[in-house]
């Protein structure tokens, strides 16, 4: 993680350029060129295509570190009894796009943020399984570049949330959907993800509150944020 240290300039100019409300776009990473630092981002079910309610944490990465490049995990996020098929693709998209971006720039930084069943995905993909009919497996499916170049992982409103977990935010204790077994860990990882749910939330936890489980990223954004940074510096 040494390498995350060359951001400690990036924060200052950062700064500076929030001061001076510097306009930053959203874009891809192209082949001509490779950002210091690139966000991925999962969208919810039922969403279109793009980014969905990962925009929020986006816009601010983006704001905060200028030349930032994003790019949205292009899977189905189906409901209903397509649920499990589209869990399964995204987890094949988290998977095959991570590792061709970091083949293509194996020293840039990498953010993972995922929102409900983009949560889900990236937890399985980075995490493993099982998580059935989506996947069987139990280990890690990220290539190892990607493994050594992510710094931070960021999950809202994940239906695999299970309480006790050392990465948790918020006031939710009982399981998700698709919670993880009580028994779970995430050892690789464990140091990098940031997990949100809070007990009214109907799919991450038991309750009865949509506008709880859409609202992280006005909720947590900040300290989102906050927790990235601290990544990107240790």
């Amino acid at each position: 993680m040494n390498k995350f240290l060359s951001f400690l300039s990036i924060i200052t100019y950062a700064t500076a350029a929030a001061a001076a409300d510097a306009a930053c776009q959203a874009k891809p990473a192209d082949d001509d060129a490779c950002p210091q630092l690139h966000i991925f981002g999962a969208r919810e079910t039922t969403t279109p295509q793009g980014f969905g309610s990962t925009k929020t944490l986006i816009d601010m990465l983006i704001k905060t570190f200028p030349g930032t490049t994003a790019e949205e995990i292009v899977y189905p996020a189906a409901g209903g009894k397509e649920y499990g098929a589209s869990v399964g693709a995204g987890i094949a998209a988290v998977v095959r796009q991570t590792a061709t971006f970091a083949a293509r720039c194996p020293d840039a930084v990498i953010i993972m943020h995922g929102y409900s069943q983009g949560a889900q995905i990236m937890d399985d993909a980075f995490c493993g399984g099982p998580d059935m009919p989506s996947i069987n497996s139990t280990a890690s499916l990220v290539s190892e570049t990607t493994t050594k170049n992510v710094a931070a992982i960021i999950l809202m409103g994940n239906p695999r949330h299970v309480d006790g977990l050392p990465f948790n935010v918020g006031n939710a204790t009982a399981g998700g959907f698709a919670a993880r077994p009580k028994t779970f860990s995430c050892p690789e990882f464990e140091d990098r993800i940031q997990a949100y749910c809070d007990s009214p939330d109907p799919f991450c936890s038991n309750g009865t509150s949509p506008e709880t489980h859409q609202g992280y990223g006005k909720e947590y954004g900040k300290d989102a944020l906050v927790f990235i940074v601290s990544r990107l510096i240790v």
